[in-house]
């Protein structure tokens, strides 16, 4: 009866968890078909490039820090981990105040190729949002994984219904300024809630900045920083291209089915593996390998379960919707979707085992797989693309997720040190 009360309770943890991202999915999903049906499918590709950038952007310039602070701050001291958080989220904050304003120096000297009205709220949402995305995760390592996703709900679930309200309530909000605004303020609010919960129990007072913590970890997190730098260029490389070969209407296509099959991924990962990470990184410093791999092998089941039954769901909804958008471009398209969700099974499985790796310090492995995958993917993308126009693109996307399951899978079975982790060095 115990085992069968724990398992309910996990089951209902997770149900809440998928709840509160399911709705933020669901809202960015309105959102597409507010913007499809509305604004028009270019306006849906420019906010698909902005989506793609908020994925890039914390890739890029996150420096790889994250990957090796999740080893860190596991299971210690808020006094201990507090510095090592503050200084992680000073090194982002620093990267935007400095490369901001380089960029708009930069797109005034090459005459506005991104209008002033569109690149200011941009930029905001770009600084704020990536901000917000590093302190979520700071949150659920440290156990905090409740309040992490409503700091997401708040941030990418509450304005789409609002922006969406006001769009159809006024027609003359119906533009892509309106659109960035509401995101703006969402990310605002956001963070009036995060000041909220460090001025609660003075948490503010053990904040500090490590800069020889960050000095370390800096060279130290080089194969992650590569390894992300790779993830994202393999997972968005394919808009740019049809941005660049086929024009922004069949990157709105192309965005909008993704958007779709990417709510199982998005749900899945982020609610299920992502939150048990610091339970995996805890398990795999013991020195019994059962542990790890029994906990290893109950998330995989439990994540099977899951993307199998919302991508059945996704499946049997898109023929259903895509007449009420009145866009003869997505039906014609709709074998699309149907590619899409496959690759974004194989992702999703990818990425579980990427999360294992993680815990497993198979740092090598991670960097090696990751810059595979990414070349990968730019070849098939390079090579299908043009002749094959979208449906290359997506081909490449289910070659690159297959690749990147069966190369983690394999490496993390592959046999060697024992499972125990080394310890972290902190400071």
């Amino acid at each position: 009866m115990a085992l069968t009360l724990e398992t309910l309770h996990r089951l209902f943890e997770q149900a809440t968890l998928i709840g509160l991202r399911g709705t933020v999915t669901l809202a960015k999903f309105a959102l597409a078909l507010y913007t499809a049906r509305y604004l028009g499918l270019a306006d849906l590709g420019v906010y698909g490039l902005v989506a793609g950038a908020l994925t890039i952007v914390p890739a890029v310039f996150g420096f790889g820090i994250t990957d090796t602070i999740s080893r860190q701050v596991v299971a210690v001291a808020r006094a201990v981990a507090a510095p090592l958080v503050t200084t992680r989220l000073s090194l982002s904050m620093s990267v935007h105040l400095i490369g901001q304003p380089l960029a708009w120096l930069l797109n005034a000297a090459l005459g506005e190729p991104i209008p002033w009205h569109l690149g200011v709220p941009i930029g905001l949402i770009l600084f704020l949002d990536h901000l917000a995305s590093d302190t979520g995760d700071m949150l659920i390592l440290r156990g905090r994984v409740f309040f992490a996703n409503v700091l997401l709900f708040v941030r990418a679930g509450l304005w789409p219904p609002a922006v969406i309200a006001t769009g159809l309530i006024f027609p003359a909000t119906r533009n892509l300024d309106w659109l960035l605004y509401g995101w703006l303020a969402s990310l605002i609010v956001t963070w009036l809630i995060v000041a909220g919960f460090l001025a609660r129990r003075q948490r503010w007072r053990d904040m500090r900045l490590d800069l020889k913590w960050l000095h370390a970890s800096l060279r130290a997190s080089m194969p992650f920083h590569i390894k992300d730098i790779s993830g994202v260029t393999s997972l968005y490389l394919d808009r740019f291209l049809i941005s660049f070969f086929l024009g922004l209407e069949l990157t709105g296509v192309y965005t909008f089915f993704w958007s779709v099959a990417n709510v199982a991924h998005s749900l899945v990962v982020y609610s299920i593996v992502q939150a048990r990470i610091a339970q995996l990184v805890a398990a795999a410093r013991m020195v019994e390998a059962a542990a790890f791999r029994t906990l290893e092998r109950r998330t995989q089941i439990e994540v099977a379960g899951w993307v199998a039954l919302l991508a059945g769901g996704a499946l049997v909804a898109m023929p259903i919707l895509l007449p009420f958008l009145d866009r003869p471009l997505l039906q014609d398209y709709l074998p699309v979707f149907w590619i899409m969700l496959v690759a974004t099974v194989l992702r999703v499985g990818a990425d579980g085992y990427s999360f294992a790796l993680l815990a497993l310090h198979r740092d090598r492995a991670i960097l090696i797989i990751a810059v595979a995958g990414a070349i990968g993917s730019a070849l098939a993308n390079i090579l299908l693309v043009q002749p094959f126009g979208i449906y290359g693109a997506t081909l490449g996307y289910v070659l690159t997720s297959a690749g990147l399951l069966v190369a983690r899978y394999a490496c993390s079975r592959a046999p060697g040190e024992a499972l125990r982790a080394r310890p972290e060095t902190v400071g």
